[in-house]
């Protein structure tokens, strides 16, 4: 149940309202309730330096937020939410498995310097990040898997939580067919989940800025094998307008295994002859 004195509205009162969705006491399927600025700022409060943030260059930030499992508590998340995603304003969707929530720490900021992110970003002569963005005190990879090394997930203009399950998000992007762990399918997976779901969807999971579906990928990583990988590795090479962060990092290994994970999800007969490459916005 949500903490006493902290109370989820059934409208939008505020832009800094935040969203919350998923499963949470007292909300139904596809229900959206909204906790208010002011009963986050209610809630106990982490405080970080931030130094080490290639985003926000300049002096280093003091900043104050929500932790992750103080949040769900506080709204009531249900005790078989083992994932929390954020959604921003532009559908960029990063995701938070219990797991890397306990490993790093992630902080839903409220304030940088003391003031509120729209009023510091003003002050700052700064893109403003608000109403709600994530950072981390001092992240450490917990992992990597070929040339894909743990990444921080870095979401800014967030207006939605969501709370939900790795069973039935993680589920749903499961390779198809039976590959056994440490394949190349396997680790296009693991990959995959961390990278790709932030602005690729299948169905209701993932981030829809791209605009392109996880079965769109798949046709292209059957059918265009190199070319989806030389996009994944350098996308302002092909397409200069592309807002997508290329990862030059990542070796010929691992892009073999995000291809081999995508193309699992069609059949070698299929086509799509309106599948262009190159005309899709990423962050």
């Amino acid at each position: 149940m949500p903490k006493p004195g902290v109370v989820l509205h059934t409208t939008r009162l505020l832009d800094s309202d935040l969203e919350i969705t998923g499963l949470v006491a007292g909300l139904q399927p596809g229900q959206i309730a909204y906790i208010r600025y002011a009963d986050l700022r209610g809630l106990p409060l982490v405080r970080a330096t931030i130094g080490d943030n290639p985003d926000y260059p300049g002096p280093p930030l003091h900043v104050a937020g929500v932790a992750f499992p103080t949040l769900a508590a506080a709204v009531g998340a249900l005790p078989q939410s083992d994932l929390i995603d954020a959604l921003c304003s532009d559908r960029y969707r990063s995701h938070f498995p219990a797991e890397y929530v306990t490993q790093h720490h992630p902080i839903l900021v409220l304030t940088i310097d003391g003031k509120r992110l729209d009023v510091w970003a003003k002050a700052a002569h700064h893109f403003d990040p608000g109403p709600y963005v994530v950072m981390y005190a001092h992240f450490v990879p917990a992992f990597r898997i070929l040339t894909h090394v743990d990444r921080p997930q870095l979401p800014d203009n967030i207006i939605r939580v969501n709370f939900s399950t790795q069973a039935a998000t993680f589920g749903a992007l499961a390779p198809h067919g039976n590959y056994p762990p440490g394949s190349p399918e396997q680790i296009g997976f693991t990959i995959a989940k961390q990278n790709c779901l932030r602005c690729h969807f299948l169905g209701p999971y993932g981030g829809t800025k791209s605009g392109r579906s996880w079965q769109s990928l798949s046709i292209w990583a059957r059918e265009q094998p190199a070319y989806f990988q030389a996009y994944i590795h350098n996308p302002q090479a092909i397409e200069p307008h592309s807002h997508m962060e290329g990862s030059p990092e990542y070796d010929a290994q691992t892009l073999a295994a995000l291809t081999a994970y995508f193309r699992t999800f069609t059949a070698p007969s299929s086509s799509d002859p309106t599948n262009t490459p190159g005309k899709e916005t990423h962050r």
